[in-house]
């Protein structure tokens, strides 16, 4: 069995758990590098980020928050992204996103998707079910399965963004970047065109039952058309 890979303070050289956040011994903080792709923090020695792992490089520029955490109440740390801002919890690690700064990030995991496999999926139900407001408006958020099949349950502020729980960010954006949002589409595709297709069944059965009931001397059109419908509704059923 190979041996577990030892993490040391850099200051104090005291053991330390493998991404824990703050020395136990000293209290330094071990993650000072924050990935500008994913708003994770990583170790100063890393070379790739430990949430989405691409190559280190500028960091984001601090954008000041006055929110605060919607769960432990401590403030935030802002960050600003090319289409908005992140505040990150400086207690819990939670992060609320701004929606036009997690659109920019959803949009370049789905342009430039790489053949990485999607995070396991995890039992939303699994977790207590809780509320949490708003950190802008203090108005209770929507709990949502982000893209109806990942597992990930996110709280939304339709009207200022979304707020994820710690490390649920880089999961999301791996996510998508594995192909979780078009297979989404696509069964919700389907799913549509299944209803189209019943709801075209219904009306033709329908019609059909009108026009039995017709005299015979008034039919004319009328039988015409339920002919076709007919011939549409066993297409349909063959096809379902």
């Amino acid at each position: 069995m190979a041996e577990a890979e030892a993490h040391r303070c850099p200051v104090c050289g005291a053991p330390v758990k493998a991404g824990a956040a703050r020395c136990g011994y000293c209290s330094s903080d071990l993650l000072t590098v924050r990935c500008a792709e994913c708003f994770v923090l990583n170790a100063a020695d890393a070379l790739r980020c430990s949430g989405c792992g691409r190559e280190l490089g500028l960091e984001p520029l601090p954008a000041p928050s006055d929110l605060r955490c919607p769960d432990c109440r401590r403030p935030f740390a802002g960050f600003g992204g090319v289409a908005g801002r992140l505040s990150e919890c400086t207690g819990c690690g939670g992060q609320f996103v701004e929606h036009a700064l997690l659109k920019d990030l959803l949009e370049r995991r789905e342009v430039y998707r790489s053949l990485s496999v999607a995070p396991k999926r995890e039992n939303p139900l699994a977790r207590p079910v809780r509320y949490l407001p708003c950190p802008a408006c203090s108005q209770m958020m929507n709990r949502k399965n982000f893209g109806d099949t990942s597992g990930i349950v996110v709280d939304v502020c339709s009207r200022h963004g979304v707020w994820f729980d710690a490390g649920e960010l880089p999961r999301i954006l791996a996510f998508v970047e594995g192909g979780g949002l078009e297979r989404a589409r696509q069964r919700k595709q389907a799913e549509d065109e299944r209803r189209e297709r019943d709801r075209r069944v219904e009306k033709a059965t329908s019609s059909m039952s009108m026009t039995r009931a017709e005299p015979r001397d008034v039919v004319g059109i009328g039988l015409e058309q339920a002919g076709l419908e007919l011939i549409e509704f066993v297409l349909l059923r063959l096809l379902d």
